[in-house]
């Protein structure tokens, strides 16, 4: 733990890094945060495993006395919905000159590592670094799954860069599951890091990675009424992040840990209160706020860690000018991904007639056909052509993570060597880790978030709850 004392911290608005620091109280599990992340895949607000073990807040500025105490805590900067009166060309003009301009700033002199996915944001990065020489692409897929390289190779070979596309076997989590422990805390769920699969490959190809991370939600609408009440608001935010598998095992841990009250009522009464810590009008702004506050800075920074500690990252869509850019955007210009598509077609018409994986097969010209009867029957084409492989060849097309790394006979040894370790049961009642495995067994699809939640619980045990007993 890092020694904070006589220093002034400040954090970014969109946090690239989770950092801790500890409060002078007796150190304790903090079992209802626990139960809490159970039921998300993410701790809540500054939560952590322990109750004098704090998380940085976005935004914020802390003081700490000479005797590494938190003096005090100020936000320097909320979120807001103050949009302008721009037109479109004039909000897209805004934005290619701040992305460029941040891009340039991180990178200048700076051999660029591009992750490359069949999504929007890494193409509009490679868009804005079209004219260098001085970048290397690479993505990857799993073995029999979602070609995804397909996507990584056409960026590349559109743009001239060198570039490689990895394949990734079934199972690669039980070779890098405790190293991942180690570098992301247990603080986020292991089956999403597809990164840590290639973890030390990449370290001798450039000198910065360039992350398209945060443009899905900055530069889309999160699909609500402007007009949503707060109450619509809340529910909505119930049910995107609260998981029916997670409720019910975070709702059993709750019991058997003999906390008292209602654990729903307390979950929902927490977001809520986060909720009201925003005060935006706009709801789908308002929304947008509280993801990247709460969301971004403890779950998708949480991984990040795994960039980091092998090169420096640049990640301009968390900038700070990109944030407080985004607070003056009106919500009818972010629409649809409007701004990054209409950026691509400008700047590099040929990424533009790439297949969005989103809409395959079309492209970002004809999107707007997906659902047209010639379109259609393209997808039914390839869907039968993905069933035959399944069913006449033997040859699955798993796309869902869990899949890959919990189905199968050596995956299921694996996930029992951790789920049933006997030292398990210092931490939670190992008859209701059983419990939930048999579940998964019955009906994979609905307990697949509950059973990682208890393997990175596992994890957490083995690797800090162990070492401290």
């Amino acid at each position: 733990m890092q020694d904070f004392s006589n220093q002034t911290i400040r954090l970014p608005i969109a946090p690239s890094v989770v950092s801790y620091y500890k409060l002078p109280t007796e150190s304790k599990l903090d079992y209802p945060a626990i139960c809490c992340f159970v039921a998300l895949g993410f701790f809540l607000d500054d939560d952590t495993y322990y109750t004098n073990l704090k998380a940085f807040r976005p935004a914020t500025d802390y003081h700490f006395s000479a005797t590494g105490e938190v003096l005090s805590r100020k936000r320097y900067f909320d979120w807001h919905y103050t949009p302008r009166s721009v037109s479109f060309k004039q909000a897209l003009n805004e934005f290619s000159n701040l992305l460029e301009q941040i891009i340039e700033r991180e990178t200048a002199n700076k051999k660029i590592v591009l992750p490359i996915s069949g999504g929007l944001d890494s193409r509009t990065l490679a868009g804005a670094v079209a004219h260098r020489s001085d970048v290397f692409g690479y993505s990857y897929q799993f073995e029999n799954g979602v070609n995804e390289n397909f996507y990584g190779a056409a960026v590349a070979r559109a743009l001239s860069f060198p570039y490689y596309g990895y394949t990734l076997s079934k199972g690669y989590l039980w070779k890098v599951i405790d190293q991942l422990a180690q570098l992301n805390g247990c603080y986020a769920e292991f089956l999403n890091p597809r990164q840590m699969a290639i973890y030390g490959q990449l370290a001798n190809k450039g000198d910065v990675f360039l992350l398209g991370h945060g443009g899905d939600l900055f530069f889309d609408s999160m699909g609500v009424p402007d007009s949503f009440t707060e109450g619509e608001q809340h529910q909505y935010l119930v049910q995107k992040l609260i998981k029916s598998a997670g409720w019910q095992l975070g709702q059993l841990l709750w019991e058997a840990w003999g906390i008292s009250g209602d654990f729903r009522e307390y979950l929902e009464d927490r977001i809520l209160f986060m909720l009201r810590n925003i005060q935006i009008d706009n709801a789908n702004a308002r929304l947008r706020a509280f993801k990247t506050e709460y969301y971004v800075a403890r779950w998708t920074a949480v991984n990040l860690e795994i960039f980091k500690r092998q090169l420096p990252i640049s990640i301009p869509f968390f900038d700070d000018e990109m944030c407080r850019f985004i607070c003056t955007v009106p919500e009818e210009h972010l629409v649809g991904r409007k701004l990054e598509i209409e950026y691509l077609k400008l700047k590099s018409p040929s990424l533009a007639k790439i297949p969005w994986q989103n809409y395959y097969p079309c492209n970002l010209y004809n999107y707007e056909k997906f659902n047209s009867l010639s379109n259609v029957a393209k997808r039914a084409m390839i869907k039968g052509q993905r069933e035959l492989k399944k069913y006449v060849l033997g040859k699955r097309s798993d796309t869902r993570n869990w899949e890959l790394q919990f189905l199968g006979k050596f995956n299921d040894e694996m996930l029992r060597f951790y789920l049933l370790d006997k030292s398990f049961e210092n931490f939670l009642p190992l008859s209701l880790v059983k419990r939930f495995y048999e579940k998964f067994k019955k009906n994979p699809v609905q307990y697949s978030h509950s059973t990682t939640m208890l393997l990175t619980l596992s994890l957490f045990n083995r690797n800090f709850l162990k070492s401290e007993s």
